[in-house]
């Protein structure tokens, strides 16, 4: 797809390093590791099942400096497998995207199905504290030292939770991980922690009335990463 002046001003003004991205089979995740491919960083895309993606593929086809993973947030056993494999490979950048809505069944009050709750803590929550517990040594190796979280707007007390009813459990799972970037930097001050919100993304799960192409919400959220340091949440 063709990349909008604020996406090209974003490639062209970053260093360059190696950023690892999870959930990078499809939307926003996809868009990081295209636009960061196409600015000259080695990227590794990770996804559960990388090989059956035909965009995936066709990046990696395209830019040498792309290197398909699977990984599997919520599943310890594929976590450990992928620290093994990148033992010893400095990580600059680590964009926690994976992530899901579940649709937001079962999610208002009144008809809430409680079996949801624990599929989205563990996703949304947990696994970005999985995977950046596991890779830690080699965000440690790495130059720019930057661990980002994909959050959203629906998951900030002070915004109401985005002023929108139900979805209680996606909720939750955003402000547990909310909370997971606002602690981490006790444990780990020498790195910068940041909890992003792409806004309301033309993505499967925004939908096509949302107003930010996934384009456009990308590069904003990589120029705020380009000048980020410290504990920052945007």
């Amino acid at each position: 797809p063709a990349v909008s002046s604020a996406a090209q001003a974003a490639a062209s003004d970053a260093a360059t390093g190696t950023v690892l991205v999870t959930g990078s089979s499809r939307g926003i995740g996809l868009e990081f590791a295209r636009q960061y491919a196409a600015a000259g960083w080695t990227v590794i895309a990770t996804a559960r099942k990388p090989t059956e993606s035909a965009n995936l593929r066709e990046l990696a086809r395209r830019h040498p400096n792309v290197r398909l993973e699977a990984l599997d947030v919520v599943d310890g056993v594929s976590v450990s497998a992928l620290r093994d494999r990148l033992r010893g490979v400095a990580i600059d950048v680590l964009i926690n995207n994976a992530g899901d809505t579940d649709q937001f069944r079962g999610q208002s009050l009144g008809s809430l199905d409680h079996d949801r709750f624990d599929y989205l803590m563990r996703l949304n929550a947990q696994g970005p504290l999985r995977v950046t517990e596991a890779l830690l040594p080699n965000l440690e190796a790495g130059t720019q030292k930057k661990i980002v979280a994909i959050s959203s707007l629906a998951g900030s007390l002070g915004a109401r939770g985005g002023g929108m009813p139900g979805g209680y459990w996606y909720k939750a799972s955003k402000a547990a991980l909310n909370m997971v970037v606002r602690t981490a930097p006790f444990d780990f001050p020498n790195v910068t922690w940041l909890a992003l919100s792409p806004g309301w993304v033309q993505t499967d799960m925004g939908g096509s009335a949302a107003p930010l192409t996934v384009i456009d919400s990308v590069a904003q959220m990589r120029a705020t990463l380009q000048t980020a340091s410290g504990i920052e949440k945007r």
